[in-house]
């Protein structure tokens, strides 16, 4: 996402006429920038974009405008914005969603008193409904503001589960009337049957916001049916609920949970074990080897506390695993079966002071430092480069290779909030921590083993203005 700076935010773009309504001029390449990138109007005004060389189009980030497909010839295109709100967009042919390579932006003012008309979101990027359950409801929220009414269209589509067979497709619009921001639900119907299968999925979507409103992240989710066919006679999996936990240092315990699934037949039970990580048994947490026991048609999931010790130290966040083993009674080992726990430090300073592993952000009020944990059991903590007074880099095995680009940008005007935003080219386990030095509040976003890091933003990271 382009960043817009003091200066720019008083006055930004060529009027080409004046009076209640007003024409911004936009110049599109000959490079690959929109100049300028970033404009601030208000509601009724047009953003004219003109291509001045190359292979380009306008394109906005939610679909509401577009110049059509990228063309080389001295297109012009005019978009007149009726509602206030943030409008993000980008060149198909060299940017994408998010900020993300030849971007721009427009802000938009007024229309309902300089508020802000917010974003719509899901409330979870995952929900879970019993294939007995009937319907599974699926909140969607309205974060950010309320000024002005705003709508969105959400859908289902297959996964793994099938409609008409599995569950019921259904689309349809959820709409707010300005200053109302209660959450919205609709119903996904579920439908019964007596096969034994595995668990099935239900892709929903969201699309169209009105009103000035913009998607919100997640603005995509999964819908999980959990199968209630057992086999007859099998004693099952078990697995831990989650492979990546995160813990304040101040929460007294981390809670792991079992579960036990494709099966119940039979007492069954399996070995939990913790080892350490860059945290330590006896001064971070307190070392866990026990038995989880179902007993014969128990498929409860179990809960293994693991205690997590408090210090007065300030240091980066600090991890350890526990591991699933030795199982009876006939059960297998599902996946995961091992979860890595992350203790993100709550000491935080006063001041953040720049180190080898350490960012400090956004006039030096957040600090950030990264760990990580290889394939072959490696363990370390990310060094730092800085880049620019809000972004920086971390690489974790050599300083040709840059595996996160984080930046950490102050939308107080008008949002209220500090947003967090960053990418990574790695599939190994990390861990960002993010800390308000100003606020003592830290964030820690985790990344599993084994997954292409997506990118992250999070413009809900922190409530702390100014």
């Amino acid at each position: 996402m382009r960043t817009l700076s003091a200066a720019v935010l008083v006055c930004l773009g060529s009027a080409a006429a004046a009076g209640a309504a007003t024409t911004w001029d936009v110049t599109v390449g000959p490079g690959f920038d929109f100049s300028p990138s970033g404009l601030i109007i208000q509601v009724g005004d047009t953003v004219r974009w003109t291509n001045a060389g190359g292979i380009h189009n306008v394109q906005s980030d939610s679909g509401a405008f577009s110049s059509g497909a990228p063309a080389s010839n001295a297109w012009t295109f005019s978009h007149v914005f009726q509602s206030a709100g943030s409008f993000p967009y980008h060149c198909s042919a060299h940017g994408a969603p998010g900020g993300i390579g030849m971007a721009g932006v427009v802000t938009v003012q007024g229309g309902g008193g300089g508020g802000t008309p917010g974003s719509l979101r899901f409330s979870s990027a995952g929900y879970a409904v019993s294939e007995a359950g009937g319907s599974a409801t699926i909140t969607v929220q309205r974060v950010g503001g309320d000024d002005g009414a705003v709508g969105v269209d959400y859908a289902t589509a297959n996964g793994s589960a099938q409609s008409g067979s599995d569950y019921v497709a259904t689309s349809g619009t959820l709409s707010w009337p300005a200053g109302d921001d209660t959450p919205r639900n609709f119903q996904v119907q579920i439908l019964d049957d007596s096969l034994d299968e595995a668990n099935e999925t239900v892709q929903l979507m969201l699309s169209n916001p009105t009103g000035g409103a913009v998607l919100g992240s997640p603005a995509a989710a999964t819908l999980t049916i959990l199968d209630d066919d057992e086999p007859t006679g099998a004693p099952g999996f078990l697995r831990f609920a989650a492979g990546a936990v995160s813990v304040s240092e101040s929460a007294g315990a981390a809670n792991l949970t079992v579960v036990r699934d494709g099966g119940s037949t039979g007492a069954v039970s399996a070995r939990v074990a913790t080892a350490n990580g860059t945290a330590v048994a006896g001064s971070d947490y307190v070392a866990v080897d026990q038995s989880v026991v179902f007993g014969d048609g128990d498929a409860a999931p179990k809960q293994v506390a693991v205690t997590i010790l408090d210090d007065a130290i300030e240091e980066p966040a600090e991890t350890f695993t526990a591991s699933l083993s030795a199982p009876t009674g006939g059960a297998s080992l599902g996946s995961p079966s091992t979860a890595t726990v992350t203790i993100a430090d709550d000491d935080v300073p006063a001041v953040c002071i720049e180190d080898a592993h350490t960012l400090c952000l956004n006039q030096d009020r957040f600090r950030v430092r990264v760990t990580w944990a290889d394939f072959q059991g490696g363990t370390g903590q990310a060094f730092a480069l800085p880049y620019t007074a809000d972004s920086g880099f971390f690489y974790f095995f050599g300083p040709d290779n840059l595996e996160i680009l984080i930046k950490v940008l102050n939308a107080c005007v008008p949002f209220e909030r500090f947003w967090v935003f960053f990418a990574a080219a790695s599939n190994v386990e990390y861990h960002v921590e993010v800390a308000d030095t100003q606020r003592g509040q830290t964030k820690v976003y985790d990344n599993p083993p084994g997954v292409y890091a997506p990118a992250t933003g999070d413009t809900d990271a922190f409530a702390t203005c100014p």
